[in-house]
């Protein structure tokens, strides 16, 4: 059995509109994660390459600093052991972005898209982490592109955005 939990309302896509990209960050597996043949560096290729493939920039850690809200795409992979029984796994898919509270302007570090899901782990692990990962990535990436659409034969967005544009005029 496998429960999913997402965010995917349209005001979470909103929060996607005039994104120039996004940084993949993969949190520190555990040994148990590991251990099934996925690595952290697996995960960021793959998911980078899905993301290029889309047409939606990967960004560097230093390019997602300059960007406005500094967007990441965070992927976190626990896996928790049984002695009876099969193992559980959470698998989670977030867009962190940082934004100005509304109290007091304070800028804090928030998901504002995600999608996750739960399940137990049969004899074919490192397929089911990986397909998770992949299905998890296209809702994100068809979540970015209903709000992102790209115009005919473009594959990146250009360099001045709706977005960047609204946060000038704010600051």
């Amino acid at each position: 059995m496998v429960a999913q939990a997402h965010t995917t309302t349209s005001i979470c896509r909103a929060t996607l509109r005039g994104l120039e990209g996004v940084e993949v960050r993969v949190a520190r597996l555990q040994p148990e994660v590991e251990r099934t043949g996925v690595s952290a560096q697996h995960l960021t290729t793959a998911v980078e390459g899905q993301l290029r493939q889309a047409g939606i920039p990967v960004l560097t850690a230093h390019e997602a600093l300059t960007m406005p809200g500094r967007p990441s795409l965070s992927l976190h992979v626990h896996i928790t052991p049984y002695a009876e029984g099969l193992p559980a796994y959470t698998i989670s898919v977030a867009l962190q972005q940082r934004v100005s509270l509304e109290t007091d302007a304070a800028l804090a570090t928030v998901s504002t898209w995600s999608v996750g899901s739960t399940g137990r782990l049969g004899s074919a692990r490192l397929s089911v982490i990986r397909n998770t990962v992949r299905d998890h990535v296209d809702q994100f990436i068809s979540a970015y592109l209903s709000v992102n659409p790209r115009p005919t034969g473009r594959a990146a967005p250009s360099s001045t955005s709706p977005r960047r544009d609204l946060i000038r005029q704010v600051q």
